[in-house]
């Protein structure tokens, strides 16, 4: 350090002088690195930690009031950043547990309500009248043609068309019963 005495450097550092922070801040960058590493064991957050302290210093230099050693203060103030580090990565750590538990929680949730609503759905289905049931299971579930499924069961076309329009009218009305149930629930 070109400074000699913590007076010296204090002033030079209050006073602006870009040659007493150069000074400081080779003397203890790396030992501070290494100070704040034992709490972080991140060294690249830990340079970022100690760049942030020399900022802080360099900022309220005018206003600076250091009592003990200044070696003492700057490592002091690595400690105590540190730990409010810790703290907060503790925090963000809890935050993105909860959010993840919560989103979990909500993923099984949906889960259940779907399965609840296709049971339902299969229940309206199986509820059909046979021929109609048959049909629209053939249609929907099989992906088979209008023609495909008269040539299959020796219907006319109309017949069949008929069928799939009368099962879709049921479970529409019906569904619609059961979108508005969810709906309810969900904005209970």
């Amino acid at each position: 350090m070109h400074l000699e005495t913590k007076e010296d450097i204090l002033e030079g550092l209050k006073s602006g002088s870009e040659q007493a922070y150069k000074d400081l801040f080779y003397t203890y960058f790396e030992p501070l690195t290494y100070f704040a590493n034992k709490y972080l064991k991140d060294i690249d957050l830990s340079k970022d930690l100690v760049q942030g302290v020399f900022t802080q210093l360099y900022e309220k230099r005018e206003d600076l009031k250091i009592s003990s050693s200044l070696k003492s203060y700057l490592f002091q103030s690595v400690a105590n950043r540190s730990v409010n580090q810790l703290k907060s990565d503790k925090i963000h750590l809890k935050h993105h547990e909860d959010i993840k538990h919560r989103s979990e929680d909500s993923y099984q949730e949906d889960k259940m309500e779907t399965l609840e609503l296709e049971s339902k759905i299969n229940r309206l289905i199986n509820g059909l009248p046979s021929q109609c049931q048959h049909i629209f299971k053939l249609s929907r579930f099989e992906h088979k043609s209008n023609q495909e499924i008269a040539d299959e069961l020796g219907l006319s076309k109309r017949t069949v068309e008929t069928q799939i329009s009368k099962a879709l009218k049921v479970l529409r009305q019906s569904l619609s019963l059961l979108i508005l149930e969810f709906a309810l629930r969900f904005f209970e």
